[in-house]
């Protein structure tokens, strides 16, 4: 029998010269990652929860961990419990494997392969950069809703075809973009048509298809549009649409946002990829028993 302990990390000298490289955090995409006998290291921008993988010495350092000869051994990993770096060689020559690394709720896989030069001598895993919502140039008046507001500029936005032929200055400061974007929620799939920015009232209005894609009526509550750009949300002012669908039945909608809820402006780009959101709920479709129709007897 033999044992393997903790990595040290007095050999990263030797790697000053070799290739350090940066992956942005995706658990959707595999990383491949060439390492040799030196040590690789790989930094996460937090806690590693867990490591896992086939035919690897896997160790936390706070003990020696027993291998029995002949144990095939492709890569030795090392991890100490609530650090957020790995320590990773290979044992084999020409050995590949999959490891998966356990962060923040999410599985990353990170694709091993053994070299005999080049290795990548430090992976630094980064969050991306945070989407948030594009905003226009803002005016200085403040802008508060009313139902006269909102009816006019979602009145405008469906005849905006109409006006900006025959009636121009009505949708005079108005920016249409005819996105054609498809929103995937549970129970409905959404078409968002076309979105239009009124700057002057300071309003965003969406056109939308909404296509129920169950075999289940699902009850659609309008009043809680709402479109979201990264982690900001923003709610409906005043929406129209179906309030349920058959399965397989679609039907338009549309809602505004206007300004903010506390009178201040929302200055929301008409560029945006929005995230359409509404709360629905599903129920079975109404059956008729057919014996029940038929004609009673004359008494």
């Amino acid at each position: 029998m033999w044992r393997h302990g903790l990595i040290l990390l007095g050999g990263l000298s030797a790697l000053a010269a070799q290739a350090i490289r940066e992956f942005p955090l995706d658990a959707h995409s595999a990383v491949e990652l060439p390492v040799s006998r030196e040590v690789t290291t790989v930094t996460f921008p937090a806690p590693i929860t867990a490591v896992a993988g086939a035919d690897m010495l896997i160790e936390d350092g706070r003990a020696s961990t027993e291998v029995e000869e002949g144990t095939p051994i492709r890569f030795h990993i090392a991890h100490a419990k609530g650090s957020n770096f790995l320590l990773i060689r290979n044992v084999q020559p020409d050995a590949s494997a999959t490891l998966s690394v356990i962060f923040e709720g999410a599985a990353y896989v990170v694709q091993l392969q053994a070299v005999p030069a080049n290795p990548i001598a430090s992976a630094i895993f980064k969050r991306g950069t945070e989407q948030t919502a594009t905003k226009v140039d803002r005016l200085p008046e403040p802008v508060r809703f009313s139902p006269r507001v909102g009816f006019s500029v979602l009145d405008r936005a469906r005849a905006y075809p109409v006006l900006v032929r025959s009636l121009p200055r009505a949708v005079e400061g108005v920016t249409l973009r005819a996105q054609r974007r498809k929103v995937e929620l549970p129970d409905l799939e959404i078409d968002v048509q076309e979105v239009y920015r009124f700057s002057r009232e300071d309003a965003v209005v969406f056109l939308l298809s909404l296509h129920n894609k169950t075999d289940q009526v699902v009850e659609i509550a309008p009043s809680t549009f709402a479109a979201r750009v990264g982690d900001e949300r923003f709610e409906q002012s005043i929406a129209n649409g179906p309030r349920a669908l058959k399965p397989g039945e679609s039907s338009e909608a549309e809602f505004a946002i206007v300004g903010m809820p506390d009178g201040t402006r929302n200055d929301l780009s008409a560029d945006n990829a929005f995230t359409i959101l509404v709360n629905t709920a599903r129920r079975a479709p109404v059956t008729v028993d057919s014996s029940a129709l038929e004609e009673r007897p004359q008494s």
